[in-house]
């Protein structure tokens, strides 16, 4: 493997694309009531601008995965990260909420090929029990963005308005482009899908039949329903309603993050099986305590050991999820890495404005369980199905 390829090179790159669309979301959380007050517009149009970018996301990953898989992997992420720069730039100047709503669908579209193609590459280079440990290697990196990005983001806050985060989120783009001319591409040619750009669409349809890829996708992405409902709702119950301030929101934020961080760590080191018992299992539970701490309102501090725990637990599926996925979709796995990819985000892009209406605790609380209740069946059903991977 050449140099610039080396495995703690790919783990640092591709950890840091794969947060890369997260990165987006979280840096700008502290400043969305400033958002509000800046565009004189209510809480649920603020909001949207979080709904357009995941869904965005969840867009762009359906185009781009399968693009990959013709015409390889490094072309498509360097051509999504200069849409990414320029369309980040544009926001600082929008007039109005409208607009700014429109163009973070735009920036969730370009940043969507850092997310899809970090996992198309670590499945062309990495297999069996070292693909689930390299997925939590990066997951772990993953974990990370919003440990770092909501307190850098309220610290900038503290020196400049909610246009100084988008204009950092505009470098750290440049940065990360300048970085990936080193990166070597991992698809070669003869492993290409044929045919027209149109045609490599149509996997989607042979994926789709895959009946234990769909049950992994539909796993991940009900859980991270639960989580996207709290990165919607946290900001406006911890800031709003228990006062807190943007820095001391963005320690509790980054607590849960690093609660992320050692769930996908520890879950990439046990066996398939264990991981997803465990996660599924106690991550209903913490669901359920934060759900009665949603209710009752009791000191906040409560509410946030709830969120801890929950994210904590949900963060040890995500290894065997994306590797077990991934491992029953190698032939196409661009366009797999989409679809394990545009779930999450567009169920995560329809629970966020959800959270925002009527009460939110009870709005919040409603999410959480339904999410954590459907993910509990889907496992249920494919709990003899779970194979563990050498």
């Amino acid at each position: 493997m050449a140099k610039a390829n080396s495995k703690a090179f790919l783990v640092i790159l591709l950890g840091v694309l794969s947060a890369f669309g997260p990165f987006v979301v979280d840096l700008y959380l502290p400043s969305l009531p400033q958002l509000a007050h800046f565009f004189d517009t209510s809480t649920s149009m603020t909001q949207l601008t979080l709904t357009t970018a995941m869904i965005g996301l969840a867009v762009g990953q359906l185009l781009l995965g399968p693009i990959s898989d013709k015409f390889g992997r490094k072309k498509p992420l360097m051509i999504s990260l200069l849409v990414y720069i320029a369309s980040t730039i544009l926001i600082i100047f929008s007039p109005n909420i409208e607009s700014m709503i429109v163009l973070r669908v735009i920036q969730g579209l370009s940043s969507a090929g850092s997310v899809v193609i970090s996992r198309a590459v670590a499945t062309d280079l990495y297999r069996g029990r070292e693909m689930t440990r390299f997925f939590g290697l990066l997951m772990t990196i993953n974990g990370m963005a919003p440990i770092v990005s909501p307190i850098l983001g309220s610290l900038l806050l503290e020196y400049v308005s909610w246009k100084g985060v988008f204009i950092f989120l505009a470098l750290i783009g440049v940065l990360v482009f300048a970085f990936c001319f080193r990166l070597k591409e991992s698809l070669n040619p003869e492993n290409r899908l044929q045919g027209s750009v149109l045609s490599t669409f149509s996997t989607f349809g042979v994926i789709a039949k895959n009946r234990l890829f769909m049950s992994y996708v539909g796993i991940e992405s009900f859980l991270l329903g639960a989580m996207f409902a709290y990165i919607s709702a946290s900001p406006f119950i911890l800031q709003s309603f228990y006062g807190l301030s943007a820095f001391a929101f963005s320690l509790c934020f980054g607590a849960n993050g690093a609660a992320l961080v050692i769930g996908a760590n520890t879950g990439g080191k046990l066996s398939n099986r264990t991981a997803l018992s465990i996660g599924v299992w106690g991550g209903l539970i913490a669901a359920g305590y934060t759900i009665a701490t949603l209710l009752l309102q009791p000191y906040w501090l409560f509410v946030e050991v709830g969120f801890f725990f929950m994210l904590l637990l949900m963060g040890m599926t995500f290894p065997s999820i994306s590797s077990l996925a991934m491992e029953s979709e190698r032939q196409y796995a661009g366009s797999a890495s989409a679809l394990l990819g545009f779930a999450p985000f567009f169920l995560g892009g329809i629970v966020s404005p959800l959270v925002g209406i009527g009460d939110i605790f009870y709005a919040t609380s409603g999410v959480i369980f339904v999410c954590g209740l459907i993910s509990v069946g889907i496992y249920l059903s494919i709990r003899g199905n779970v194979t563990e991977l050498r």
